[in-house]
């Protein structure tokens, strides 16, 4: 009576999420009790229940931490998802929000971002949340 929850891994995440795969695995497996491994033929991070698994909730826990990871943000960031438990993630596109094209998505984005990042981290600090640009989504 396992559970498997199965995460896709996009290319252009493989080295941070290999750089980062201790970081990852051991609260996955030391503070969840849950199973993992990475998957080569199939490209995902596989994490199951096992024996010592105390809560299964503590599953979707596990991948929504690394989902979150692999959608860009730090190891330590998405680590608040497994320890706090009114917590979650959102994306959207930026054409979601109002369709622009070319130059005018471009300059939408780099508002968003601000000045060498500064727009961003002030919107992260005064809402008490964490931002990813990844070219037009947002999450």
């Amino acid at each position: 009576n396992t559970e498997i929850r199965k995460v896709p891994v996009p290319r252009h995440r493989y080295s941070p999420l290999k750089e980062n795969w201790m970081k990852i695995f051991e609260p996955i497996v030391e503070h969840l009790k849950l199973q993992v491994r990475f998957n080569l033929k199939t490209r995902c991070v596989e994490i199951r229940t096992c024996k010592d698994t105390v809560d299964i909730q503590n599953l979707q826990k596990a991948a929504d931490f690394v989902r979150a990871f692999i959608l860009g943000f730090e190891v330590e960031d998405a680590l608040a998802l497994v320890r706090l438990d009114d917590l979650f993630i959102d994306s959207f596109e930026v054409t979601d929000v109002k369709m622009l094209k070319g130059d005018h998505l471009a300059r939408a984005i780099g508002r968003v971002a601000g000045k060498g990042g500064r727009t961003k981290y002030t919107v992260e600090n005064v809402t008490k949340t964490r931002i990813v640009l990844a070219d037009s989504k947002i999450h």
